[in-house]
């Protein structure tokens, strides 16, 4: 998985493309980009679709180093297949020319199937470590916070107002610093309950809606957020094959179109 792939057409003119973790579903031009997948996007558009929130960068600098590697090797295949396939000491021995040409797909494959291995290996440890450090991250909790958390439920449990509650919510919890946030977010499972029981229809919808923001905003202060939001594209580069454009590669070999492809 690289961060960018860069294209070359066929009159040198380059152009980059970055790639994109869905954290929403989006159209853009036409395009539809489903949440939870993984897209190369062009540069410009790519800044735009981070810029709106519904996409993050991707970069994993040991998995982009084994990719890297890939295309390397294959670069590394392509030339040396070429210059078998063309060189002219090969003219009278055909035979030669395919047995050589065998030999040089034999230990690309045994490249590839090994990078593969070291791509999956790097994936999982990746994993495993961003897993552990999302369970050591510390806080100091508000006292302060746990007390008004306790006063709103007690409050929520008598007033006709619950929309005005969500509101002066929605206030102090713009005032509140990281650890405060923190410390509201562990019980909001309890303050949405109580301000949303007995509420009906419009005003049950209108109360949820502002819990949501709410929510949103007490989350964005936790850093397990970005652990989370690592796990999660790490998950969706798992669904990838990173031999693809071997795969690609070997198909347009057959067909002798093999030119086409830049590594």
């Amino acid at each position: 998985m690289k961060s960018q792939t860069i294209h070359t057409n066929e009159y040198g003119d380059k152009h980059v493309e970055q790639a994109l973790f869905m954290t929403e579903s989006t159209n853009v031009d036409g395009n539809r980009y489903e949440k939870g997948n993984i897209y190369n996007v062009e540069q410009a558009k790519a800044a735009q679709l981070v810029e709106d929130g519904v996409a993050s960068p991707v970069s994993f600098p040991a998995l982009e180093a084994i990719s890297v590697t890939i295309d390397q090797r294959l670069s590394q295949f392509k030339k040396q297949y070429e210059e078998i396939k063309h060189h002219e000491r090969y003219a009278d021995n055909e035979a030669e020319r395919k047995f050589q040409l065998k030999m040089l797909e034999m230990n690309l494959e045994a490249d590839m199937q090994a990078l593969k291995q070291k791509y999956a290996e790097e994936l999982e440890n990746l994993q495993r470590e961003i897993a552990r450090e999302s369970l050591s991250v510390e806080f100091t909790t508000s006292e302060t916070v746990n007390a008004y958390a306790d006063n709103l439920i007690a409050e929520a449990e008598y007033t006709d107002d619950k929309e005005g509650l969500a509101d002066l919510l929605a206030i102090k919890v713009s005032a509140m610093d990281d650890n405060e946030r923190l410390t509201l977010l562990r019980r909001f499972g309890r303050i949405a309950a109580a301000l949303t029981e007995g509420a009906a229809g419009n005003s049950k919808t209108r109360i949820k809606e502002k819990l949501g923001k709410i929510h949103a905003e007490l989350k964005s202060a936790h850093k397990q957020n970005e652990y989370d939001l690592k796990l999660r594209q790490l998950a969706a580069i798992k669904q990838n094959d990173p031999l693809t454009n071997y795969r690609l590669y070997k198909m347009a070999v057959k067909r002798n179109d093999a030119s086409r492809f830049n590594f």
